[in-house]
């Protein structure tokens, strides 16, 4: 049976214009705690703990006549970084293996989360199809965000894995 308790609070605020007048947006907010107490009752942080999400979606449309339109869709996303866990390096070069520091649980936080996706668009309506083409551009800025760090037995250090730098999907639907 778990002797552990955790606590979570927080706010969130949204804000939305649904689509008219050829545009939309939806931005969401949160700013949150989420703490723990294991059996040995000490608070720390959990692993969700990055206290504050901030979200925006945001899309334009032009009809350029009947028939054709262009689009852009925009999403963004800042982030309090990700918690960990610290590496215990000598530790680690003893165990030949990756080996964490439990008594600092969580207390480690990778830095700021931050993202822009854009999707520019084309649709052409003919009598009874529409063609749909678009670039879906995920990370444009092409900031480097962390997705973990990790123990390299070979060099004996800590190695910094990212998530993807920059990533362009190209697509086409076919509506009928």
């Amino acid at each position: 049976m778990s002797q552990g308790t955790g606590t979570n609070y927080g706010m969130e605020i949204t804000l939305e214009k649904f689509y008219s007048r050829g545009y939309y947006f939806l931005f969401t907010s949160s700013l949150f705690q989420s703490k723990y107490k294991g059996s040995d009752k000490i608070e720390r942080n959990t692993a969700f703990n990055g206290n504050y999400v901030f979200n925006l979606l945001a899309g334009k449309e032009i009809k350029l006549n009947q028939k054709h339109t262009l689009s852009l869709d925009l999403r963004g996303t800042f982030a309090g970084g990700k918690r960990y866990t610290p590496i215990d390096i000598p530790a680690s070069v003893a165990a030949k293996n990756e080996v964490v520091d439990e008594s600092k649980a969580y207390s480690m936080q990778y830095p700021e989360y931050f993202r822009i996706d854009a999707k520019p668009g084309y649709r052409f309506n003919a009598k009874k199809i529409t063609h749909e083409f678009s670039i879906d551009i995920q990370n444009a800025t092409r900031h480097l965000n962390v997705f973990q760090n990790s123990y390299d037995i070979k060099n004996e250090t800590i190695k910094t894995d990212y998530q993807l730098k920059f990533f362009v999907i190209p697509q086409y639907r076919l509506l009928f």
